[in-house]
């Protein structure tokens, strides 16, 4: 390991050492704060939340672990504070999302500043750590209902446990991390590469308490999804192979770095971006297998959205620590009657890039991007009329996650005569039409936001419930499929 020394001169504790804690106290109790304020404004789910939050019910309320495209271990931590809700609620569900983020949250925090205390220092490690606390898009991930702040969690408490020689402990971590995320396994692989070398034995430990959680689940995957996989993700490896067959697939790996990597920037403004790069090269601690998971990003079809990078900013951070004290000692060194001035103006460059990365990003702590207030009032109104069995259409699963039903979505079809017909023959039992959805993804819905509905409607569909607003996006329609 590389450690930097006492004498660095932005290392120095700008704390007595008896105010240490209060500092890191205050730097928690600011993270927990502002996650617990911006989660108690959001009222809506995620897509791929409303599936975790499913699979949580089930595990609670059913004690059934469901086949699913996520793998199970966020919705078996959201699920421990969904126990203490109503079963019926799905606004417990989602306040279970938000509990479990804010309390992981909060959590990564402390864990950022273990991870960078070891090596940098008091000073830096809070400072690091009071940056996890503020950044807005961390901020916004606790307010979320998906799993990144847990999969963020359990590669720092991994590496923190294996970093202590605590190698069964840190094994269960790893392999309940990849529960969370599969792709974690690729850190995980490394780490024991890394201890074999340096060892030069198996660590059996390690390996066995990375084992005995992973192998558990493939053999459910085996069993529930008829094949032995890795993971019930790599579908979108392989549609992603079927989609852009022979030359095309390294195409699209470029086009997704191209708009991944921006991204960093983004978040952590160009100077430090550029320290984290030049200090996770030049150190090349065992610290860095972390990153490693972060290559299978752009090899699927997928956005290339900023939540990809935030589980691994601590590491990153831990990079950017680590150039930044090389990068002082160098200059120092070459003009030693300017340390005071070196450190200062590398300091400066460092906020300036942050404060001007967070200007874009602050506005969403508060707002709601998921907002859709037509479609949770269906829902809503549909939870009183449907049972859990009841079909639902929709393009996305807003409504029927509020109604508590099935959900299946709609194709893209030429008129609102085919969706008539594809829904009676699917069995669905009632149509979800919202205005902007319309607009944006299935003009062939159209034809059901008109009054009176054309006579080969009418004899198909019912309109049963409608939601007005001042914002016509919002506008959304139930209809119920006559049999």
């Amino acid at each position: 390991m590389n450690r930097a020394t006492p004498t660095s001169p932005i290392q120095r504790d700008a704390l007595p050492r008896g105010r240490h804690a209060v500092a890191l106290i205050l730097v928690l109790a600011t993270g927990l704060s502002l996650r617990w304020w911006a989660a108690a404004a959001n009222e809506f789910p995620t897509v791929d939340g409303t599936q975790y939050l499913d699979q949580a019910w089930q595990l609670c309320f059913r004690g059934q672990l469901i086949y699913s495209c996520f793998p199970p271990g966020w919705p078996l931590l959201a699920a421990i504070p969904l126990r203490f809700f109503a079963a019926d609620d799905p606004h417990a569900m989602l306040s279970a999302a938000h509990i479990a983020n804010v309390a992981l949250g909060t959590l990564s925090i402390g864990l950022t500043w273990l991870l960078l205390r070891r090596h940098l220092g008091f000073g830096l490690a809070l400072a690091g750590a009071a940056l996890v606390a503020l950044l807005p898009q961390n901020i916004v991930l606790a307010k979320s209902d998906l799993s990144d702040i847990a999969y963020m969690c359990g590669l720092l408490g991994g590496w923190l446990l294996l970093e202590r020689r605590r190698d069964l402990p840190a094994g269960l971590v790893l392999g309940y991390t990849y529960l969370v995320r599969p792709e974690s396994a690729l850190a995980s692989l490394g780490l024991i590469a890394w201890r074999w070398r340096a060892d030069r034995r198996p660590p059996w430990r390690l390996m066995i308490g990375h084992a005995a959680l992973v192998a558990p689940y493939l053999v459910f995957l085996r069993v529930a999804g008829g094949a032995w996989d890795i993971s019930s993700k790599t579908i979108a490896l392989s549609q992603s192979l079927d989609a852009h067959p022979g030359a095309a697939y390294p195409a699209l790996i470029a086009a997704n770095l191209g708009l991944l990597l921006p991204l960093l920037t983004g978040q952590l403004g160009l100077p430090l971006t550029l320290l984290a790069a030049y200090g996770t090269v030049r150190h090349r601690g065992a610290w860095a297998w972390l990153l490693l998971p972060l290559a299978s990003v752009p090899l699927v079809i997928n956005p290339m959205v900023v939540r990809f990078w935030l589980p691994y900013l601590p590491v990153l951070l831990l990079g950017a620590g680590l150039g930044a004290l090389s990068l002082a000692r160098s200059l120092v060194a070459r003009w030693p009657a300017r340390r005071q001035m070196t450190a200062a103006l590398l300091g400066l460059s460092i906020a300036a890039g942050l404060t001007f990365a967070a200007i874009d990003d602050a506005p969403l702590v508060r707002r709601n991007t998921e907002a859709y207030y037509g479609l949770k009032d269906a829902g809503l109104w549909l939870r009183g009329k449907a049972t859990p069995t009841t079909l639902v259409a929709d393009y996305k699963p807003y409504a029927p996650y509020w109604a508590g039903c099935r959900f299946l979505k709609y194709p893209e079809l030429g008129s609102a005569l085919d969706y008539a017909l594809w829904a009676r023959n699917q069995g669905v039992e009632y149509l979800v039409v919202n205005v902007q959805t319309v607009r944006q993804y299935l003009p062939g819905l159209d034809g059901l936001l008109v009054s009176p509905l054309a006579p080969e409607l009418a004899d198909k569909l019912e309109l049963v419930h409608t939601c007005f607003y001042e914002r016509v996006g919002d506008n959304t329609v139930v209809y119920r499929v006559k049999r």
